[in-house]
């Protein structure tokens, strides 16, 4: 009889559970478990926290024993534990299925079972569901980037080759790489599609590397892709081994006709620590951003969410989350699924009040307010750097004031209403996309720099 681990076991619990439940509860009860372990026909698995671990038993629990007695034929008992107590498997253990950030399912690498699913999928392209073109909510801030993606997935290897897209998290950029599979898939024009992070390329790399194995397995996932879709390319900084790997990779296809999507949180010349022979070929094709979304796109995205979950959402409260949530489509999302979980779970109308309750620690952690003004941001980014708002504006690009400019679009585009064109127009007249640059690069930065991460919290205490 088939053995499973404990990881292997809930991954295939959760497939069947995604069938069976609406989207809101998934995402917040099921999606977020974790593998403890599966001993003695006792399967242990952790929630994120003592609510969720109520829930889970309370309205899952006979569910997923009768699907892992099912699954490996033997009687079996169930313990949910809080957080993530009990030993969880580590990474390097997981066999079978892992998941991406993003809740792709994609193969690990280095086992028999990996070799199996590899194989299936130059028959069906482990894709999310969720993520097609149908679905996408074009605005005003991705239009170009949705036709050109839906031009490649008509023409794959002839019309953009490479395609790069980039823009800040959570904007879609790995929904729509997920559509052009989709679309080249069930249109019949590709038949490997292999969507891929460059963390778990360069773990499939390393752990060939490290364990021996022949380097023609990995090149046979890799290189015999009619369509490669690569996310998050920004991850390869830094690793000269994984890079030139990937370069030759990039090249054995390009030159076979064969489509690349390559995604990044940056534009190919800004990306640090990546060779030059890889940044240039980034640019041979089409360069796409998608900038962040109006809130009439951020409106519009929530009444499509609602109404994928058969919801009727009152327009004011669209407005109410949107006006909020401006500049990451994930984290609009968010709150929504976890909005509607909670009023089906309380019973309660998705009405103003009750989304302010259950969001209040989403949408209320700037400590500034909404009505904060073009001129309230100039003035106190120019009081921290201890320059003049005359300097801000203008051309000048050393390193202080270019710092300052883009600060000062990090506040803009966080805590005013303005278009991204407008806020350029405050700030010196510049373009939408260098405000939408300069806003994401410091998001990026904030975690990864204490210099920036002191400014921002001292300027918001400013505009409090």
């Amino acid at each position: 009889m088939q053995t499973h681990s404990a990881t292997d076991l809930l991954e295939i619990i959760k497939q069947q559970l995604c069938e069976q439940t609406n989207r809101p509860k998934y995402e917040l009860l099921i999606r977020p478990l974790a593998a403890v372990s599966y001993e003695d026909d006792v399967l242990v698995i952790s929630a994120a926290n003592d609510m969720n671990r109520k829930w889970v038993l309370e309205q899952f629990g006979e569910i997923i024993i009768e699907l892992t007695e099912l699954i490996t034929g033997r009687r079996a008992s169930l313990e949910v534990v809080s957080g993530r107590e009990g030993g969880i498997e580590s990474p390097s253990s997981f066999s079978g299925m892992q998941h991406t950030d993003n809740g792709i399912e994609i193969p690990s690498a280095g086992t028999e079972q990996d070799e199996v699913v590899h194989r299936a999928q130059t028959t069906k392209p482990l894709l999310n569901p969720h993520y097609t073109f149908n679905e996408f909510v074009v605005g005003a801030n991705n239009q170009f980037c949705y036709n050109a993606c839906w031009q490649v997935a008509q023409r794959p290897g002839q019309s953009y080759n490479p395609m790069f897209l980039y823009g800040g998290v959570g904007l879609g950029k790995t929904h729509l790489m997920h559509a052009i599979g989709h679309e080249v898939w069930s249109s019949r024009r590709a038949d490997n599609v292999v969507y891929v992070t460059s963390e778990k390329f360069t773990n499939d790399f390393i752990e060939h590397v490290r364990t021996g194995q022949r380097m023609s397995e990995f090149h046979r996932r890799y290189r015999q892709a009619d369509v490669l879709l690569i996310d998050d390319i920004q991850f390869l900084s830094g690793k000269s081994e994984t890079q030139s790997e990937f370069f030759h990779t990039f090249m054995e296809l390009v030159e076979a006709g064969k489509q690349i999507i390559i995604s990044s949180d940056r534009p190919p010349r800004t990306l640090k620590g990546m060779e030059e022979r890889l940044i240039s070929r980034f640019g041979m094709g089409l360069v796409a951003d998608i900038a962040d979304p109006s809130l009439e796109t951020r409106v519009a995205i929530l009444r499509q969410k609602a109404r994928q979950e058969k919801v009727n959402l009152p327009d004011e409260v669209c407005y109410f989350i949107a006006d909020r949530v401006t500049s990451n489509i994930r984290e609009l999302e968010g709150a929504l699924t976890r909005l509607l979980a909670f009023s089906d779970f309380s019973s309660s109308p998705p009405t103003i009040e009750f989304a302010a309750r259950v969001l209040a620690d989403i949408l209320d952690t700037s400590g500034i307010r909404r009505e904060v003004s073009m001129r309230q941001i100039i003035n106190a980014v120019c009081e921290y750097f201890n320059i003049s708002d005359s300097l801000l504006l203008s051309s000048n690009r050393s390193k202080r004031v270019a710092l300052a400019r883009m600060i000062a679009m990090y506040f803009a585009r966080e805590f005013t209403n303005l278009t991204l064109s407008q806020i350029g127009s405050e700030l010196g007249n510049r373009d939408h996309s260098t405000v939408s640059h300069g806003a994401s690069k410091i998001t990026a930065e904030i975690v990864e720099d204490p210099y920036i991460e002191q400014a921002i919290s001292q300027i918001s205490r400013m505009l409090k």
